[in-house]
């Protein structure tokens, strides 16, 4: 252990900027959180931060909690590598907003280590324990340098050295600074562990010596105190020893030392917390340890450390890889969250699967427990029903949340590819509320009025249809159940959500059909179809006279005294007369006609485009209809246009799983008759 220590917090005198000189080792034979903890406090209300580091490494834990200290205060942190920021140490150097690092300095990345002694269980509890310390750590890693998962792993196994250009190469840093020459002192022996030492560093080892001297750029010896620094600052705190002196103290002082005893072990006291609640941070899972340690007065950082390891190392281990958050909170639960809902579709739907999915091929069950140890549940003594119950109930609700996702993505399919015509000849339009809806009339105009030379124009009349609609709500409920989890049971997130968007899109063919089928009245209070309306045809079947008929009809409708001219683009009919109707409209001669050898041109060739529906097999009728964009016929309407289902979930109370409902909000509306004409058949 080195002889003398060099870490320091200082806040220059009338600046809003403070340095933090981390040139030492991290944890209790260095800097520790709770030291750092107390010293960042007292720096007050800054704006800047500073921060050097020449760190070799050290504590996990301490390390985790000095970074968060940094990533949570409000100041801008700039890390300033000057010398080496090796395993914690380039954790910590990754807090800064942007990471310098000097030409001829070096970062370093490796997997944690442990020591242990003990039996097998000992050893599998240390060994889940470094798997979820370096699962955080590549999360931190890659998601500053755009890394995938696998290649930092990667990285981490081969203990890469970085100089200073190609740590910003890598992405860990943001650029390089001139070399320079840095002042600070450790153990040389600590290079001895490590496997991959550059000759550069060794080299800098001095001979017959176990203490390590890097170049500084600090001035003067490197074993000197900082009192000559302190000189311009407002706070200094330093690990090294400092002479001390014995005062007496005058009687009429007695009672202001009391009072500053009491705030200064006030003071204390809250920064005793402040470093415990920094150890559990990414572990909110095991809050009774940390409330525990908070409530003994003679906890320290340390002792609250060794207790969560203690917890962390009673969960049961499991052969699905586990995930802890301890830098950088969400980011791994994010990353289960993406890849477990990849997992599933590549399964249900054939979806590719996502670059570094690590949870491709994983049943439903293996992923509900994936996320319990994801968010610290210990799952000892739980059946597979019992797992799947915590995955359902958990806080989070993540598990349920990817289920519906999955199930979201199914109804979405079949809603999507299903063999509805009605899009085809409606128009689409959104309501707002449930209220009855009264359109305003902007269909169609007489022909414009002449304006004399100077005179004025005249607004034409424009006032509201009498026609209204209303939406009404339409859906169904389904379950999906422990059971079907268990069982892996991937139709239950297929077929049924399927299902039920096919039934949505169908319920809404049903509403536009239905106005065919039935002929509504209108607000006239004659129906839709009538021949006061000018658009119900004589009877007859499908052929070259009859499409003409019901042509000069709806070409002959009038607004005022103005003849319209609508012309029909769409044939509908029952698909058995689908044939007949394609004949009818696409033959090169007149279709119907009494003569056996007809040679009369067809006059309604192309004039329009067929679409049958089973929902017509049996109706007495066939229609012509205009287009939809150009007038008022048909128009599908939606809850602020929201055309797909909604479907909303919630975990079951009258079933042993989790609930989900199919919601649509929609209505089908006949605004003018004029676009419209209706042929009864013989």
């Amino acid at each position: 252990m080195p002889k003398k220590t060099w870490y320091s917090i200082t806040a220059a005198a009338n600046t809003s900027e403070a340095d933090i000189y981390l040139y030492d080792y991290i944890g209790y034979w260095g800097v520790t959180a709770k030291d750092f903890a107390r010293d960042l406090k007292a720096l007050g209300d800054v704006s800047k931060i500073n921060l050097h580091i020449n760190c070799p490494g050290g504590d996990v834990f301490d390390g985790t909690a000095i970074y968060n200290l940094l990533k949570d205060h409000k100041a801008e942190v700039e890390t300033w590598i000057e010398g080496i920021a090796a395993s914690m140490g380039s954790v910590i150097a990754l807090a800064g907003d942007t990471v310098h690092i000097a030409e001829n300095a070096y970062y370093m990345v490796h997997n944690p280590s442990a020591g242990v002694r003990g039996d097998e269980r000992a050893l599998e509890k240390t060994k889940s324990l470094l798997a979820k310390i370096k699962t955080t750590m590549i999360g931190l890693y890659s998601s500053r340098t755009g890394m995938s998962d696998e290649e930092v792993s990667q990285v981490m196994d081969d203990e890469t050295w970085y100089t200073g250009a190609e740590a910003v190469e890598a992405g860990f840093a943001t650029d390089t600074t001139a070399a320079i020459e840095m002042a600070a002192s450790f153990n040389g022996d600590l290079f001895n562990q490590f496997k991959n030492t550059p000759q550069a560093i060794s080299a800098l080892v001095v001979q017959g010596s176990t203490e390590f001297r890097f170049p500084s750029a600090v001035a003067g010896n490197p074993n000197q105190t900082h009192s000559q620094e302190a000189q311009a600052m407002t706070t200094t705190t330093s690990t090294t020893p400092a002479a001390t002196a014995a005062t007496e103290v005058a009687p009429e002082m007695k009672a202001q030392i009391t009072a500053d005893a009491k705030a200064q072990f006030a003071a204390d006291e809250q920064i005793r917390k402040d470093t415990i609640k920094a150890v559990f941070k990414g572990f909110e899972a095991h809050s009774t340890v940390m409330q525990s340690c908070l409530d003994d007065m003679d906890c320290t950082a340390e002792k609250a450390k060794d207790q969560l390891l203690t917890a962390l190392g009673s969960q049961t281990p499991t052969p699905v890889q586990s995930y802890s958050v301890v830098v950088q909170e969400g980011e791994g639960i994010k990353r289960i969250k993406a890849d477990a809902e990849n997992a599933i579709a590549m399964r249900a739907f054939g979806e590719k699967r996502t670059e570094g999915n690590s949870l491709a091929g994983y049943t439903m069950l293996e992923i509900a427990r994936m996320f319990m140890h994801a968010h610290g549940q210990n799952l000892a003594g739980l059946d597979k029903m019992g797992v799947v119950a915590a995955a359902f109930t958990h806080s989070s609700g993540d598990f349920a949340t990817v289920l519906g996702n999955i199930a979201n993505k199914s109804m979405l399919k079949g809603y999507s590819e299903a063999a509805e015509v009605f899009p085809q000849f409606t128009a689409t339009g959104n309501l707002s509320d449930f209220k009855i809806a009264t359109r305003t009339d902007l269909g169609t105009f007489p022909s414009l009025r002449q304006v004399a030379p100077g005179a004025e124009f005249k607004y034409v009349s424009i006032g509201e249809r009498a026609e209204t609609a209303a939406l009404a709500t339409y859906g169904e409920l389904f379950s999906i159940t422990r059971q079907a989890i268990i069982n892996d049971d991937l139709g239950a997130f297929t077929r049924i959500p399927q299902k039920m968007g096919l039934a949505a899109i169908r319920t809404v063919g049903d509403l536009v059909f239905s106005i065919l089928i039935n002929n509504p009245k209108m607000a006239d209070g004659k129906a839709l179809f009538h021949t006061d309306h000018g658009n119900l045809a004589e009877k007859a079947g499908i052929n070259t006279a009859s499409i003409d008929a019901a042509r000069v009809l709806m070409g002959k409708q009038k607004d005022g005294t103005a003849f319209l001219n609508i012309r029909p683009k769409f044939l509908l009919c029952d698909i058995a007369d689908e044939g007949a109707a394609k004949v009818a409209l696409e033959s090169e001669f007149e279709v119907g006609a009494a003569e056996k050898s007809n040679t009369v041109p067809n006059s309604v060739r192309n004039i329009a485009s067929v679409i049958s529906d089973g929902r017509l097999s049996g109706h007495n009728g066939w229609y012509l209809n205009a287009d939809p964009v150009a007038h008022d016929t048909i128009e599908v309407l939606y809850l602020d246009g929201q055309q797909a289902p909604v479907l909303e979930q919630q975990n079951g109370w009258n079933i042993d799983g989790v609930e989900f409902k199919v919601r649509l909000d929609a209505a089908a509306k006949a605004w003018d008759a004029k676009g419209m004409v209706k042929t009864p058949k013989t």
